[in-house]
């Protein structure tokens, strides 16, 4: 238990990944007939999926097929909650439509089973198959409804289809009408992999990047004027968003952003409608963006099982200094409004 922390504080971890091993069987039995070509081998490192349209993922570590040891980790460290979303890499947005469609519903069904034995200490996250809207639409009631999954984590870049895209606005409207939250994540494919020779600082910097050209493209395309009860939480701290607000705003108001009207005055208006995990790392750079975003939009995001994740996420949150009730309000009370758990 972290030192001073309250034993009533109960924590609320927002950004944690799995995958059930359930999963894995499915693919070695169906992955050629149903999910489009898709394959299991086993490497030194763990399992390593084939996804058709992106190739080898990389070997899967234990602690991420693991759905029961992790609760000793969150003991370790204060946190009595933890939101688990499938994993990112293999969420499957490369995939053909149809494979993709089916692909979503196993994986929402198998983390929903695999959390739902945790005795409510872990709480699963959906995915979407964002290729077919309708379909998208179609897997996030369900989720939600029959499921119990208060969210959805989506890639900031999923795929052939720009989360501003206006095929996407079903989704974003069910998403508003049902309460659930977005969850939005970079992935290790976005635009900013395409930066020369930026390999080596890809796990690093791609991923701020990608938030925020993301982030800003909803926020240009007008996404929030026409859903205004859209929720959206960016996690690694917003990545580099929060910082540049206004550069953004001067950037609109000469013209350098396209000929986009917003309702509100500047694009930074908009920062408002974003929740923030607190995965940062470091005390003095989540109180900058505690100045930044305020205490209520803050929660908190370890990236477990990450290897950069956050190690000790509920120190991060005491070393920015907030006093014991900012402390409790990112730590947990947020959390619990926003996702809909139970106090």
């Amino acid at each position: 238990m972290p030192q001073n922390l309250s034993t009533a504080t109960r924590a609320v971890d927002i950004h944690g990944h799995g995958i059930p091993p359930r999963l894995l069987d499915d693919i070695r039995r169906d992955g050629e007939r149903l999910y489009g070509g898709m394959s299991v081998d086993d490497s030194p490192g763990g399992p390593v999926v084939y996804l058709p349209g992106l190739g080898k993922l990389r070997p899967m570590a234990p602690a991420m097929l693991d759905f029961r040891d992790r609760l000793a980790w969150l003991d370790e460290r204060g946190i009595a909650t933890q939101i688990v979303s499938p994993w990112l890499d293999l969420q499957g947005y490369e995939m053909p439509a149809s494979a993709f469609v089916r692909w979503a519903t196993a994986m929402n069904d198998a983390v929903a089973a695999d959390c739902a034995s945790s005795g409510g200490r872990l709480i699963g996250m959906s995915t979407l198959p964002v290729s077919d809207p309708k379909a998208s639409v179609r897997e996030l009631e369900r989720a939600v409804r029959d499921l119990h999954l208060p969210a959805v984590m989506l890639s900031t870049d999923p795929g052939p289809v720009p989360l501003h895209d206006e095929s996407l606005e079903e989704v974003w409207s069910a998403a508003a009408d049902l309460g659930a939250v977005i969850v939005l994540h970079p992935s290790l494919t976005g635009p900013a992999s395409h930066i020369p020779n930026s390999a080596d600082f890809g796990n690093l910097y791609w991923r701020g990047i990608d938030t925020m050209f993301a982030a800003t493209r909803l926020i240009l395309a007008g996404v929030f004027d026409r859903h205004p009860g859209l929720r959206v939480v960016l996690v690694h701290g917003s990545g580099f968003l929060a910082y540049q607000t206004a550069r953004l705003d001067r950037s609109y108001v000469i013209g350098a952003v396209g000929p986009q009207t917003l309702r509100r005055e500047n694009p930074s208006d908009y920062f408002a409608d974003f929740y923030h995990d607190t995965c940062l790392l470091g005390g003095p750079a989540l109180q900058l963006l505690r100045t930044l975003a305020g205490d209520a939009k803050l929660v908190l995001g370890s990236d477990y099982p990450m290897p950069i994740g956050d190690p000790d996420p509920v120190g991060t949150v005491l070393a920015a200094g907030g006093d014991e009730a900012t402390n409790r309000r990112i730590l947990r009370d947020t959390a619990i409004g926003l996702f809909r758990l139970a106090s």
